[in-house]
């Protein structure tokens, strides 16, 4: 038989209001800790991709207990300042609770389930308890749109600039004869006429 447990964290000293979970066995007394960290856990070798809100630790019970074969449908409910997504301009979609297992990231399904003039609220799912990664995407601004090169105006821009006339020779249809030519060639007609009246 499955019982529901939940252990709810009223004193707000960290950003996690509660833990649930339905529990395959008893297991007589249980406690669950919440760490709140000021950097990446000692467990972690690496960083999430996106903005970092918090870093936090969740264990249940003793080592190897919250483990499938003992707890199912495992959730976790934290909450995140409406100022730290206005500050950081956070795209409020974006935000999710990410989980360290396997030595990788893990992104887990994450809800709004409630906001108050302060906190937004979230539900996430969890397959376990390890170290916790609290995160949101940052939204992109237009200056970083228009940095990125964009090769399809570039193209219509230069196919709108006008072919230059010294140009023209290299496609083969420059049909002007050479001025320079046309001035020798009026020379020696000139002297063909002084020689023709001098005889």
């Amino acid at each position: 038989m499955e019982n529901p447990v939940k252990f709810d964290f009223l004193r707000n000293a960290t950003s996690v209001i509660y833990v649930s979970f339905d529990s395959k066995k008893t297991a007589g007394k249980t406690t669950t800790i919440v760490e709140m960290l000021k950097g990446k856990s000692i467990l972690v070798s690496e960083l999430p991709s996106d903005e970092v809100y918090k870093f936090l630790n969740i264990w249940v019970g003793n080592s190897g207990f919250a483990t499938p074969n003992n707890i199912k449908n495992a959730g976790v409910c934290f909450k995140v300042k409406k100022s730290w997504i206005q500050d950081k301009k956070i795209n409020q979609s974006s935000i999710t609770l990410n989980r360290y297992s396997n030595k990788k990231w893990n992104q887990l399904t994450t809800s709004l389930l409630s906001e108050d003039y302060k906190y937004l609220y979230f539900t996430a799912q969890t397959p376990g308890f390890s170290p916790f990664a609290i995160t949101g995407m940052v939204i992109a601004t237009g200056n970083e749109i228009h940095n990125k090169p964009n090769t399809e105006s570039i193209a219509a821009n230069v196919k709108q600039i006008p072919e230059k006339k010294n140009n023209t020779s290299i496609s083969g249809k420059e049909t002007k004869s050479t001025p320079g030519f046309e001035i020798a060639y009026c020379l020696v007609g000139l002297f063909g006429v002084f020689l023709s009246n001098r005889k």
